[in-house]
């Protein structure tokens, strides 16, 4: 039987740190009302507590009076769409929304600074890695105890057991999924992604591009050292936009084209060669480290930003963007014509001078393949891509990557 003493602690209401309180209640609940009038400091990068886009937008977690949460802690909701922060059942919806930064979950009364943060804090208090806002304690005064639904004490009663008074190793899993800090390397990033059997529950996983881990065949990416395979799809599983099956392919993981949209965005020759849609409309981008696409006017591990006058845009422009045809339906992007190893293929896409001069840094992407190659000076009498050897196409001129303002 269990003790009498634990089940006090577990139902009783919990009173909260006034910061903790804050952020349980607060955290990205409401819009900024400083970013409908264009004068958010906070917005690049984003830091603001509150939300900017709706898929920013966090519910408020509430204990309701039968012990349950308005909302689940841990299964997500399969009508969300994460991209327009949408879910048809609304705020009445039962289960967990897959916000940006998962911050229903992070910032859930079940989660929120249950377990101590794997990174250390910088000069103003701060946590190094993820800010101010970090949902991990720093210290023991920063911890708080989790607060349980109803059918979560139930069940472990009717076990019994008593839940434990503090966060369990099944917490610390929960709550240190994919904070590996390998994950923040690109490289890393291009050569692990999708690689390897997501091993959790499906309910306790985020799944789609925010775990790095594949479900399915069609999230599945061979990984790129142990197989060879160019940029080009697969005839046999590509039928004009659509990708199907990689089982329709008789020649399997031996086969040297794409399979899947992944292997195709994350393959080394195209990688961070385009820069993010979503970044470049809106600032922000809700995949984070796991979007394809370049975030900043740099190739992957450059540290110096490329900065082009608006004005020279106009010069180079054409009608219709490149990025916007590979972002949406992804290109089928032409052979690469030499034969590097991966490792080289890398070390060519973190250099960042262009592949002409080798003095200045890259700034111009030339189509119709789509690679970031050239700078300003370089690109008046270029005929050919410097890095695939494709002709730049005669009626569209190269595409300049003007400067984030960060």
């Amino acid at each position: 039987m269990p003790s009498s003493e634990a089940k006090p602690l577990l139902t009783a209401p919990q009173t909260e740190k006034p910061r903790h309180y804050t952020y349980l209640k607060e955290f990205r609940v409401e819009q900024c009302p400083l970013f409908l009038q264009h004068k958010c400091t906070q917005h690049r990068p984003f830091t603001c507590f509150n939300w900017h886009f709706m898929n920013q937008r966090r519910r408020r977690p509430v204990r309701k009076r039968d012990g349950s949460f308005n909302y689940s802690a841990d299964n997500y909701c399969p009508k969300y769409d994460e991209t327009t922060g949408i879910c048809p059942d609304g705020d009445e919806c039962p289960f967990l929304h897959r916000t940006a930064g998962d911050t229903e979950r992070r910032y859930h009364l079940r989660y929120y600074k249950t377990c101590n943060c794997v990174h250390e804090t910088d000069n103003r208090g701060y946590c190094a890695k993820n800010g101010a806002h970090c949902a991990f304690a720093h210290g023991q005064d920063d911890q708080r105890m989790p607060v349980y639904d109803i059918k979560e004490i139930q069940a472990e009663n009717s076990d019994g057991d008593t839940v434990p008074n503090g966060p369990n190793v099944l917490d610390k899993e929960r709550n240190l999924m994919n904070e590996d800090p390998k994950w923040q390397d690109t490289q890393f990033v291009l050569l692990h992604y999708k690689t390897e059997q997501c091993k959790r529950p499906p309910r306790l996983c985020r799944q789609g591009y925010a775990c790095p881990q594949y479900h399915n065949s069609r999230d599945k990416r061979r990984p790129p050292r142990k197989n060879k395979y160019r940029s080009t799809p697969c005839p046999n599983v590509k039928h004009g936009d659509e990708w199907g099956e990689p089982t329709n392919c008789e020649n399997g993981d031996n086969c040297s084209y794409c399979h899947t949209r992944t292997e195709q965005q994350f393959h080394p020759e195209i990688y961070k060669s385009t820069k993010c849609n979503d970044v470049q409309s809106a600032g922000y981008c809700p995949r984070g480290v796991f979007c394809a696409f370049a975030h900043v006017d740099r190739i992957l591990g450059s540290s110096a930003p490329v900065n082009i006058p608006r004005s020279s845009h106009s010069s180079f422009s054409p009608g219709a963007s490149p990025l916007q045809h590979l972002q949406s339906g992804f290109l089928s992007a032409n052979r690469f014509s030499h034969p590097d190893t991966l490792e080289s293929e890398v070390r060519l896409q973190m250099d960042p001078k262009c592949l002409v001069c080798n003095e200045r840094n890259r700034a111009v992407t030339v189509s119709p393949c789509n690679h970031y190659v050239l700078c300003m000076s370089c690109v008046p009498g270029q005929k050919v891509c410097p890095y695939c050897m494709s002709q730049i196409g005669a009626h569209s001129a190269p595409t300049i990557n003007n400067a984030l303002q960060m």
